[in-house]
């Protein structure tokens, strides 16, 4: 109930709120195939996986864990292609992103990041898991507004298949953590 109220908050706030049915400046044409949240997810997605990618990286050589070092870095490998399918499929007058400066639910922010770099071991695993499952967490929510809201099948079809990877990720997590 949870995932679905906040799901449908995000495809509100996309097309209402301060990330709204502007783009970076500009609008989704009436002859595209993306809607404002097409643009919005691929954007938010984009952003999130971004910022995920330096967390990722600091797990070998600080966690305790063969799995979450292992998982790390098959994350921050498919994350990082994820990145390049999200961008390639930004219309070319999206504009600049304007969820890649902000700090937002599913990120992590530079005070993590700094908080992680002091950490090893159990300590370092015990801050790394919640902040990669609030990551996974929130990639999935905001695909499945995706999917819900979005114009274009392409865009739809990528954040299904995204959000059942995300899922996964998720459930290896919580084996690794």
């Amino acid at each position: 109930m949870v995932r679905a109220w906040a799901s449908a908050a995000f495809v509100l706030l996309s097309l209402v709120g301060g990330c709204g049915s502007t783009t970076g400046g500009t609008v989704a044409s009436s002859g595209s195939p993306f809607n404002a949240t097409d643009i919005a997810w691929l954007q938010l997605a984009e952003a999130l996986h971004a910022r995920a990618l330096p967390m990722l990286a600091l797990a070998p050589g600080r966690s305790a864990s063969p799995e979450l070092v292992e998982l790390a870095g098959r994350l921050a490998e498919e994350h990082g292609e994820g990145r390049e399918r999200l961008r390639a499929l930004l219309p070319r007058n999206a504009g600049e992103n304007p969820h890649a400066g902000h700090d937002m639910p599913g990120m992590p922010t530079a005070d993590d990041l700094e908080a992680l770099r002091g950490l090893r071991g159990k300590k370092f695993d015990r801050r790394f898991v919640p902040l990669v499952r609030a990551y996974l967490d929130q990639l999935v929510l905001v695909a499945e507004g995706e999917q819900r809201s979005g114009a274009s099948e392409e865009v739809r079809r990528l954040a299904a298949t995204m959000a059942r990877a995300h899922e996964a990720e998720l459930a290896r997590l919580a084996g690794a953590g």
